[in-house]
């Protein structure tokens, strides 16, 4: 057995790297203290990929940077050697992040125009996918349909999507992917709707559970049927984790469960990972996909990038130890003022880019990120673990070559000595203070 752990260390505002070979001995039986709990034997669910956002607010940013520092931007994304990314989430329509307001057909007898995404989202992706060693899965989600549609005629501010107009939309939608697929992307996934339990000041739109039913059972999924798109994989809710469960109970039933590939959920509203829990022991067949989590400048302050890097940590592993598939961030790279964003709802990036000087920062984020999505494989399983604290949060996965990954985020300012026990043998890791570590354990 050999293991070597990746440490990415945070002090004083400085970001550090370092590699260590970690020293193994024989589980005597006698250590008890700071031992975390390595499983492999008990597999849990399949790992299907990591991913960002490209929104329109994205491929601006990124157009104002120089072709140098897109490129490195995308390679740092995209790469292997960067987060590895083989997953894209995009908005039909506009969203918040977004320039303005737009809709690809705005009237009932207006032509179908993609222009904003052909500008500044379609070929960002496009250019993703040229150093992406894999096919880029794109997931498809609508803020709002457009406001003819909706009984508030406006896209900001919720409003519901009327009766008679189900069916249109559930066309719209079909004809949004087959347009994306036309530029050549593979559009792997769809969700009914973003956030439907919010109005928000910008593009959002309300759906009741049999709401969402009925327009998935009886309108979206026929439409996708017929446009030859049958092999979508389709998510509902795409909310925050303290309803998913009973979102979940209000769609699945005998009528919908073959129609349903999974349930997305965002963080806004706290951990709940008992949600995912519920979720996994009650629907087993259903993927839970993380689909959208941002640091917000209104609540949290941005210059406490330790703060916001254990923010992620802390919410991957709760969520991947309590069931997660796929996790999807938000956006990939924004403007150094966290935008732009048609709301003024400005949020932090993995990477914020200076369009003046051309220079861009990888924030603490990135590399806490980059702990997981770049060392955990497409198609690992998650394995079981158990661990000694709080202050310490763990999880594990097998990948499909047999190499064990194990991270580990140090929630305090103590240096600690933590101790993976697997099949015999204890393997000593120096958890440095206001840390993260990815352990990669290969086995003879």
């Amino acid at each position: 057995m050999q293991a070597k752990a990746t440490f990415t260390n945070y002090r004083n505002g400085t970001i550090t790297h370092s590699i260590e070979e970690c020293n193994i001995t024989p589980d005597t039986g006698s250590q008890e203290r700071d031992v975390v709990n390595l499983y492999p034997k008990l597999a849990n669910q399949q790992i299907d990929g990591f991913g960002g956002a490209i929104t329109e607010s994205v491929g601006y940013t990124l157009s104002l940077m120089p072709p140098s520092a897109q490129q490195q931007i995308l390679d740092a994304v995209f790469r292997a050697e960067g987060l590895r990314y083989t997953l894209v989430r995009t908005s039909i329509d506009s969203c918040d992040f977004a320039l303005s307001q737009y809709e690809a057909s705005p009237a009932p007898d207006a032509p179908f125009d993609l222009q904003h995404d052909e500008t500044y989202v379609i070929p960002y992706i496009q250019a993703a996918q040229k150093v992406c060693p894999e096919t880029i899965g794109v997931m498809l989600t609508p803020w709002s349909p457009p406001a003819y549609m909706k009984s508030n005629g406006e896209r900001s501010h919720g409003g519901k999507l009327k009766p008679e107009c189900y069916s249109v939309w559930a066309e719209y939608i079909c004809r949004y992917i087959r347009s994306y697929q036309a530029h050549g992307l593979t559009v792997t996934r769809l969700s009914v709707q973003n956030e439907p339990n919010a109005t928000q000041l910008w593009d959002s739109c309300l759906f009741t559970g049999e709401q969402e039913k009925t327009f998935l059972r009886d309108f979206l999924y026929p439409a996708l049927i017929k446009a030859g798109l049958g092999d979508i994989a389709i998510y509902i809710w795409d909310h925050n984790k303290e309803r998913l469960f009973d979102r979940v109970c209000e769609v699945v039933d005998e009528s919908t469960a073959r129609l349903i590939h999974g349930a997305a959920f965002h963080w806004y509203s706290g951990d709940h990972f008992d949600a995912l829990r519920l979720v996994r022991k009650q629907y087993p067949a259903l993927s839970l996909l993380f689909s959208e989590g941002c640091i917000e400048y209104n609540r949290f302050d941005r210059e406490d990038q330790l703060q916001s890097a254990r923010m992620y940590a802390h919410d991957m592993i709760g969520n991947f130890n309590a069931g997660m598939n796929t996790f999807l961030d938000w956006n990939i790279a924004l403007g150094s003022d966290g935008g732009p964003n048609h709301a003024q709802n400005f949020c932090d990036a993995p990477i914020l880019c200076n369009t003046k000087t051309g220079a861009f920062e990888k924030r603490l984020s990135y590399y806490y990120i980059w702990h997981f999505s770049h060392f955990i494989a497409s198609g690992a399983r998650h394995i079981s673990t158990t661990t000694f604290s709080t202050e310490v949060d763990a999880a594990a996965f097998r990948n499909p070559d047999g190499t064990i990954v194990a991270v580990l985020s140090n929630n305090s300012a103590a240096e600690r000595r933590v101790f993976l026990r697997l099949e015999g043998s204890l393997i000593e890791i120096p958890l440095h203070a206001d840390s993260i570590v990815s352990v990669e354990i290969a086995q003879d």
